[in-house]
């Protein structure tokens, strides 16, 4: 039996609620075909929410953080409102990785709380 050398521990909020790790990939993929429709919805309603400072073609064509383009905190709130009363979901916004996501995983992360688009 070998123990590795040398461990690094992960941080307090790497690890599940319940203190358990596991080696198992993430089942929470996402249907492309369901993120593409969505994202174009989300993309705008991020434009909305920084009153037009940052367009739905920026969004769409960058990989950025939604911060590092410009989106206020002020701005979440806003897209966080507009994103609940839109599709119905609950956003965390004690979440950290809310502030740091771009476009695309702020999608994926909506289609797992629910969120469908709209016609």
């Amino acid at each position: 039996m070998s123990t590795p050398e040398h461990t690094m521990p992960l941080p307090p909020d790497a690890l599940p609620s319940d203190g358990t790790v596991s080696d198992a990939p993430p089942s929470h993929a996402v249907p492309s075909d369901r993120a593409e429709a969505l994202r174009p919805q989300v993309a705008a309603l991020v434009s909305r929410s920084t009153d037009g400072l940052i367009g739905v073609r920026e969004l769409l064509d960058s990989t950025e953080p939604l911060a590092a383009l410009g989106v206020s905190s002020l701005s979440l709130l806003r897209l966080v409102d507009a994103v609940e009363e839109t599709y119905g979901v609950f956003v965390d916004l004690g979440d950290r990785t809310f502030h740091t996501e771009d476009l695309r995983g702020l999608t994926e992360r909506l289609i797992r709380l629910g969120a469908e688009a709209t016609p």
